[in-house]
């Protein structure tokens, strides 16, 4: 072996014995108390900017909270981002503190690194983009869903833009930058994946419209958004993808989006039996997202996987 790579060994080793160990010896302890700490702080300040904006608009609470599945189209989509914008502030908020003082390692280590990743940032808008795209084509032609109208107002396509951007960003952050990158530390990779789907689709428990396949397929969704996380250790790939699966199933192709009602360029009506369209939960509580999902989460996984596991190589 040369001096050099004796050198390169030596400076790698140093590396790794000066990296501080976390506070909390357990990342599954971490993750769990960053939860429980995310869970109030974003409650308090979404809600605070919810109150913020019911006192300045002047609508009655109680017709808000019984119609959940119309609450961005009620509030607004000014006042929506505000409330989100809120929460995503407690988000960081809670994951640097944690990442900084209990981690005790930088923010951008989660997988921000954009440099050499901004072709995976697209690819992951049109992993994002496509499922849907094929959806919505199969319905079509299947003569489950009919175009009724098309109507393009760019204000509001630009805000639901800017809202599904801050939604993606909040859930990536959380569950595939924190959340999976403690459990990875304290389990397999892959059975920390399953636990951080789980309880992403968790989070959506209380969305309008929940049906045990939507839940089953939220699940999923936190497969697919994860499985390149767990090879790259980056958050761009899923970052665009969940905002263009969220981005195109409501405001493009008119779906409601995890149980939620937004404006659309495309005025469309879906008839046939719920377990294949997805029903008023959108189409990613159908049988068809359920396919596509598996389908992709494999092409994915086959794609990022490490090279030793291609040469038939486990470590």
């Amino acid at each position: 072996m040369s001096d050099d790579n004796l050198n390169n060994n030596d400076a790698a080793f140093i590396s790794v014995q000066e990296q501080p160990h976390p506070a909390i010896k357990w990342g599954w302890l971490r993750a769990t108390i960053l939860l429980i700490v995310w869970f109030i702080v974003y409650a308090v300040l979404s809600g605070a900017g919810a109150l913020l904006v019911i006192i300045v608009s002047g609508q009655d609470p109680t017709t808000l909270m019984s119609d959940a599945a119309n609450l961005i189209e009620t509030l607004g989509i000014g006042a929506t981002i505000f409330i989100s914008l809120t929460g995503f502030g407690g988000t960081m908020l809670c994951v640097w503190i944690f990442r900084r003082f209990i981690d005790r390692r930088s923010l951008l280590s989660l997988g921000f690194e954009i440099r050499n990743y901004g072709n995976d940032l697209l690819a992951g808008m049109g992993w994002g983009a496509g499922l849907i795209v094929i959806g919505f084509a199969v319905l079509y032609l299947s003569g489950m869903l009919e175009i009724q109208a098309l109507e393009f107002q760019p204000g509001s396509f630009f805000l639901y833009f800017i809202l599904f951007s801050l939604v993606s960003l909040n859930e990536e952050i959380l569950i595939r930058g924190y959340v999976l990158t403690n459990l990875m530390d304290s389990m397999n990779k892959y059975l920390a994946l399953l636990v951080s789907s789980v309880l992403f689709a968790l989070l959506h428990l209380a969305n309008a419209n929940m049906s045990v396949p939507a839940f089953i397929n939220l699940i999923l969704a936190g497969l697919i958004l994860g499985i390149y996380y767990i090879h790259k250790r980056n958050l761009w790939f899923p970052i665009g993808m969940h905002l263009t699966w969220n981005f195109f199933q409501g405001p493009v192709f008119g779906f409601e989006v995890s149980g939620n009602k937004t404006s659309s360029i495309i005025i469309q009506n879906v008839s046939g039996p719920d377990l294949l369209t997805g029903g008023e939960f959108g189409l990613e509580g159908s049988l068809l997202a359920t396919v596509a999902i598996v389908l992709i989460t494999l092409a994915i996984h086959w794609k990022h996987r490490p090279v030793s596991y291609r040469n038939g190589i486990t470590r």
